[in-house]
């Protein structure tokens, strides 16, 4: 259900609060983990999700969880917040998850201690690059590092998405104190959604019945690597490989993208299929050869990856960040240094020798039941560590 207002909550059993002013319908990597992570927890738990994101009426009524939805004036979310946080002080929480850097900020601003001592704070992957290498004028004027920092200190848990990111966090921000308290949680996938499913693709976009299908999938900007792998791909095409290659997403880069890829001659093997809802992501995934994409990110994680594996199709990855631990490597897929060995993978077909089974067993490890599983024992970690201050 939905409710525009900050009044007392009556639920039965233990509760679990999560804050994430991103949530569906938005969409996103933090939306995502914020809506896994409140559908797997309310099996177990008495879920609020406490969120700045308006909806259409009836938009919650099945989520199996209440969605308190902020009505929020003139952007003025902190003071919402704040609010919230003041109704919710006194009650018994199991934990408090506060999902992304909007929530930190507003807990770190206005959260009582009785909510920050039971928190539990994620890090998604920018937040170095947005609060404190080079932030905006706004978030200078918010004092958004000041008050992100200070959420972070009286949190009980830091959970960067993964490994590499907590690295990467504590070394660009100098932050090395709190690296006592962070624990990885990686995102899963949802197996109910990603699973081998293939469609006749080669009917579909009239590809030619003996090329290999790529398939890349991500927003269309530059740094995702679309230069390096049309490069690649033109190289491949012009010694004689059949390659065929399915390019889904959109963004700033789209028509630089395609008027490249005229200019080189490939129009008719490069295909750009749009945006895609997951379903149908699914059936992309699950009929072309192979997943590519090489990103110049130092991405947080690769749950993109994971998904292809989870649709049984191998993959291909740029062997830097968080990559590295999406992609097993010569086992689920390739991760790659530079151009010169993704070029070689893809000329030797060297992603046929992946088994298919070891693939579907990696994804496996990463299914969101999984990843929720090691989620609750953060959330157990964390009441049991504040239970003698609950008794004194």
């Amino acid at each position: 259900m939905i409710k525009n207002t900050v009044d007392d909550y009556s639920g039965e059993g233990a509760r679990v609060l999560l804050v994430s002013h991103a949530f569906p319908p938005d969409v996103g990597g933090a939306q995502n983990v914020a809506i896994q992570n409140a559908r797997a927890l309310s099996r177990e738990y008495d879920v609020e999700v406490l969120t700045g994101t308006p909806a259409a009426s009836g938009w919650d009524d099945q989520s199996g969880f209440k969605v308190t939805r902020l009505n929020i004036p003139f952007g003025i979310w902190p003071l919402q917040y704040a609010r919230a946080f003041k109704a919710r002080s006194n009650r018994d929480y199991r934990a408090i998850i506060f999902n992304d850097p909007a929530a930190i900020y507003s807990a770190g601003l206005a959260a009582p201690s009785s909510l920050l001592k039971r928190g539990i704070c994620y890090l998604h992957g920018s937040e170095p690059e947005f609060f404190f290498s080079s932030p905006r004028l706004i978030y200078r004027l918010v004092r958004f590092r000041h008050y992100f920092e200070h959420g972070l200190d009286r949190c009980r848990v830091i959970a960067p998405v993964s490994e590499f990111m907590k690295r990467k966090f504590v070394e660009q921000t100098g932050l090395y104190r709190l690296q006592s308290k962070m624990k990885a949680a990686y995102a899963g996938v949802d197996r109910n959604v990603f699973y081998p499913d293939p469609i006749e693709v080669r009917d579909r976009h009239d590809i030619e019945e003996d090329a290999e299908i790529l398939l890349s999938a991500s927003r269309l900007v530059e740094r995702k690597g679309y230069s390096d792998m049309l490069g690649i791909f033109r190289d491949l095409r012009e010694e004689g490989h059949p390659f065929h290659w399915l390019i889904a997403g959109d963004g700033p880069y789209r028509k630089t993208l395609l008027r490249d890829v005229e200019r080189a001659g490939l129009s008719e093997s490069v295909t750009w299929v749009g945006e895609l809802t997951q379903d149908v992501l699914r059936q992309y995934y699950s009929s072309v050869d192979l997943f590519w994409l090489l990103s110049k990110f130092q991405e947080a994680f690769g749950l993109v990856y994971i998904e292809a594996n989870a649709c049984g199709v191998p993959v291909i990855g740029r062997e830097r960040g968080g990559v590295r631990e999406a992609i097993q490597d010569n086992k689920t897929g390739f991760l790659v240094a530079d151009q010169t060995e993704c070029k070689r993978a893809l000329a030797t077909q060297k992603y046929k020798e992946v088994e298919t089974q070891d693939v579907l067993d990696w994804a496996e490890s990463f299914d969101v039941e999984a990843t929720a599983q090691r989620l609750q024992e953060i959330i157990n970690e964390v009441a049991s560590s504040t239970e003698p201050e609950k008794n004194t």
